[in-house]
């Protein structure tokens, strides 16, 4: 699909810090300390790094963090048990080369779940869908919600609705009293949505769905320039609200495949 991009370019390495970090510790320590040192502190890094992405994986159902969880568990271990700086005691050579089997085949998992995207954070994705018909305007930012329409849903089609913006990381659902607030998430933004998710989803752009088919959209000053240029706040708004009206109808008619095919046919990268 081709359109002209309005957001501004931004390359995220956010992702790989935490293995960088703790490859450069496992270096230094492997040339101040010794191999069995570094290695230790690697796979020690990696077996740790595997309950974190587990955790994600709890709070978001994405199914690649539990693939990235299980690889990093393995790639821990399959550290720990190399014959030369054997750290576990009483492993045989069978359990070393199966748990290189299961490595290989949890990279292959891990790779094709990478390069599908269904590991990305598609925020981006959405404020491009929502800008394609937007035209633009010089100072039309106004900081303040906007009604967008109404559409029909029972509140468990709601509910379900969330899950399935969560598990594909589109848009991250906050449950209140008697609506559900939906923040898209950007590559880059995941780790300030994970760790203070309250404080996160502050100054943030949002679309809310009641519980009685009101849909409202709030689209942040942050958001709003990071286009390339002024657009109808109005318009934008709108747009953004519809973009999630047809989400929502989509997945009523279980065809919610066709949302995440719709964000990937944009093209963008897989880190931003």
């Amino acid at each position: 699909m081709y359109f002209t991009r309005k957001l501004n370019q931004d390359f995220s390495i956010t992702g790989f810090i935490p293995a960088i970090i703790c490859l450069s510790i496992g270096a230094l320590i492997w040339i101040f300390i010794g191999a069995r040192a570094g290695l230790l502190a690697v796979s020690v890094f990696f077996v740790l790094y595997a309950g974190f992405s587990f955790w994600i994986y709890i709070r978001t159902r994405n199914i690649s963090y539990l693939a990235a969880s299980l690889w990093q568990l393995l790639f821990g271990f399959y550290l720990a048990t190399r014959p030369r700086y054997l750290f576990i005691p009483m492993i045989n050579s069978k359990i070393t080369a199966l748990i290189t089997v299961f490595l290989l085949a949890s990279t292959v998992w891990l790779f094709y779940l990478v390069f599908s995207k269904r590991a990305k954070w598609k925020g981006r994705e959405v404020f491009e869908l929502a800008s394609i018909s937007t035209e633009p305007l010089p100072d039309g930012f106004t900081e303040r919600p906007r009604p967008v329409g109404r559409t029909d849903y029972s509140r468990g089609e709601l509910i379900g609705f969330a899950r399935f913006l969560s598990s594909n990381l589109i848009a991250m659902p906050y449950f209140e009293e008697n609506r559900i607030v939906f923040v898209p998430v950007k590559m880059d933004d995941e780790f300030g949505y994970m760790f203070t998710p309250e404080k996160f989803r502050q100054n943030r752009s949002w679309i809310a769905f009641d519980f009685v088919g009101n849909v409202t959209v709030n689209i942040s000053k942050k958001d709003y320039f990071g286009y390339k240029e002024e657009l109808s706040f109005d318009q934008l708004c709108e747009n953004l609200g519809k973009l999630f009206i047809g989400f929502m109808g989509y997945y009523r008619k279980g065809e919610a495949d066709r949302i995440v095919y719709k964000l990937n046919e944009l093209g963008l990268g897989l880190t931003y």
